[in-house]
């Protein structure tokens, strides 16, 4: 079994769904962005929160259907899926695949795999607006390759990307690495798991580090809620 069928096995597993729709012949790219999401709805469920599917309308589905371009979050052709997680005590969080926030200089962003706060995503919804990158709670970047290494280039663009976003939190994943990309984001203190495939000791420590910003995020909001 190739890696890909692993990702894709993976994602219908985590996301505990009735069904998702990426296939055998969907970009690898874009499952290995489905199953950074799936990983963090999996960490918010073994932590004690609640997980529900939505479309951009608010309506529960079973079927999940992901974005496999940029789009903003309001948009609704077609209506795509995003996780709705509750911990007890706190402001709901949603989790979105593929869509832009508006950075400090009013420039917008793709993000690819964004927790927000939900009632930042009702806003965006209801005003046509992108979301505010720095309402964000985590801003996920992800890089999958099959035949290169992550260049430096990415690894700076990341950083440009922070820097203008200026979420409350942000990780880069990919599934390859290089020195250069590990030394750059190093130097800045940035967050990144490298390695991140089904099976690897490494995916296991991305949900540590989502764990980490759910953590945070009930240190300021339900205190009382330990996770």
């Amino acid at each position: 079994m190739s890696e890909f069928d692993d990702l894709l096995r993976e994602v219908e597993s985590l996301v505990s769904s009735g069904s998702v729709s990426y296939h055998s012949a969907s970009a690898p790219a874009d499952v290995y962005e489905g199953y950074v999401f799936s990983l963090i709805v999996s960490t918010a469920v073994r932590h004690g929160a609640t997980v529900s599917y939505e479309d951009v309308h608010g309506a529960g589905v079973s079927g999940l259907v992901f974005r496999t371009n940029p789009g903003q979050l309001y948009s609704d052709s077609p209506a795509y899926t995003h996780a709705v997680i509750e911990f007890a005590g706190a402001p709901a969080l949603e989790v979105h695949l593929g869509v832009y926030v508006q950075g400090t200089s009013g420039v917008l962003h793709e993000c690819d795999v964004l927790i927000l706060p939900a009632e930042e995503a009702a806003i965006s919804r209801a005003q046509k607006i992108a979301p505010r990158g720095s309402r964000c709670v985590l801003i996920v970047e992800c890089k999958y390759y099959v035949t290169s290494n992550v260049g430096i280039g990415l690894a700076r663009n990341f950083e440009g990307l922070r820097a203008d976003i200026r979420t409350q939190d942000e990780l880069f994943v990919s599934n390859v690495a290089s020195p250069s990309a590990v030394r750059y984001l190093n130097a800045r203190k940035r967050e990144y798991e490298r390695d991140v495939v089904p099976g690897a000791p490494q995916a296991v420590y991305m949900q540590g580090a989502v764990r980490r910003v759910f953590k945070g995020y009930l240190n300021k909001h339900s205190p009382s809620t330990v996770i």
